[in-house]
């Protein structure tokens, strides 16, 4: 049960931008900056709205933002690498390319797609549009290694007589990477995206602080955390609250990952 916890919780609190949608919003002007209490634990912003529940929100845009991150992430990973893996013609140019993206900051790569992809949507920016944006930006950024790593799995899984039988018995291929490859991928996927979740959390989390979130209106923990830094000497709960949030997120994540009991 203790295993299932922190998933649990990461997708409720994912879930939770819906269900808060009608009244994390409320402004109280006669609250503006007012300190953290028993009636507003996080205390209150600029604009008079509870800090603690917009902090809740930012972490749920958060998390989704990570979860479809990572889905698109390891899909492309996936097939690129499968590719990769059967297909050896090209492979040198493509694993060049592989590694020119490996050598480049994932911040500066999610940062370069990401004003590529704002310039190329006309009209104003929805919701919708800039999620989508830093979704994919995110996982373009990303998906080499995952690609690199697959291919190296999959190379190792081929030698096996298994497989070789499989093949002279004249299984198709999309039986055998369904029924075989796949399934002897699974522990290897498993760990690699659990691992994965805290450092997508943070990577969106770093964006949204230097400006490459979503805005105001949807604002994600990182735009938060950028939101308080500015009036942080003044009003310091308006760092500290969405901060905190941060903090203990990742923790309860990567905390589930190392402990071996879980």
């Amino acid at each position: 049960m203790k295993r299932f916890f922190p998933l649990a919780f990461a997708i409720a609190l994912s879930i939770y931008p819906f269900v808060a949608r009608d009244f994390f919003m409320d402004i109280d002007s006669a609250k503006v900056f007012q300190m953290p209490s028993t009636e507003h634990w996080g205390g209150m912003d600029s604009l008079g709205r509870d800090l603690f529940q917009r902090s809740l929100v930012g972490g749920g845009i958060s998390l989704l933002i990570c979860f479809f991150s990572l889905f698109l992430t390891y899909s492309i990973g996936l097939i690129v690498g499968s590719a990769l893996s059967f297909w050896n013609r090209s492979n040198h140019l493509i694993i060049f390319i592989l590694d020119v993206f490996d050598s480049i900051p994932n911040f500066l790569l999610v940062a370069l797609f990401s004003i590529l992809l704002n310039r190329g949507i006309s009209g104003g920016v929805s919701p919708v549009a800039s999620f989508s944006v830093l979704v994919i930006s995110i996982s373009l950024a990303v998906w080499p290694p995952i690609a690199r790593n697959v291919r190296l799995e999959i190379l190792q899984l081929r030698g096996r007589e298994y497989l070789s039988a499989a093949v002279l018995a004249g299984g198709s291929l999309f039986y055998i990477v369904r029924a075989h490859y796949l399934r002897a991928l699974w522990p290897w996927l498993r760990t690699s995206i659990t691992h994965s979740i805290p450092q997508f959390l943070l990577i969106e989390s770093v964006l949204s602080f230097t400006g490459f979130g979503m805005g105001p209106q949807h604002a994600t923990l990182g735009y938060l955390i950028y939101e308080g830094w500015k009036n942080a000497l003044m009003f310091p709960h308006l760092f500290l609250v969405p901060a905190l949030i941060l903090c203990v997120l990742v923790f309860i994540l990567t905390n589930s990952i190392q402990d071996p009991k879980t």
